[in-house]
C-alpha cells in the first residue's frame, strides 16, 4: 500500500481562525468528516498557531469558515464535496484576503 504525505502550505497571517462545522452522520457531511480524518493533522502540524476549531452538531450542513483581521468572516458550503474538494476550499480560504 502506498502512502502519501500531504503538505499544506503556510497560510498567510491574514487569517485567524478556520471552523469546520458539519453532521457526525449526515451522508451531506461525508467528505467534511473524511476531510478531517486525512488531512486535519497536516493542516496542524502546518499551521501550527492557527486555530482551527472542529465542531459537530446534529442536522446540519457542513460549512467552512474563516475569520480575518478586523473581524472579516467569509464562509462557504461544503455540503456534499468529497474530502479532497473540502481540501482545496480550506487552502483558498487559507490563502486569500
Amino acid at each position: 500500500m502506498r502512502t502519501t504525505v500531504i503538505r499544506f502550505a503556510k497560510f498567510s497571517g491574514n487569517i485567524k481562525e478556520l471552523r469546520l462545522h458539519f453532521c457526525q452522520t449526515g451522508e451531506a457531511s461525508k467528505g467534511a468528516r473524511e476531510y478531517v480524518q486525512r488531512y486535519y493533522p497536516s493542516l496542524k502540524k502546518d499551521n501550527p498557531d492557527l486555530p482551527i476549531l472542529i465542531r459537530e452538531c446534529s442536522g446540519i450542513q457542513p460549512r467552512l469558515w474563516a475569520r480575518y483581521g478586523m473581524g472579516k468572516e467569509t464562509s462557504v458550503s461544503l455540503t456534499n464535496l468529497g474530502p479532497d474538494d473540502v481540501r482545496k476550499n480550506v487552502e483558498a480560504m487559507g490563502s486569500s484576503r
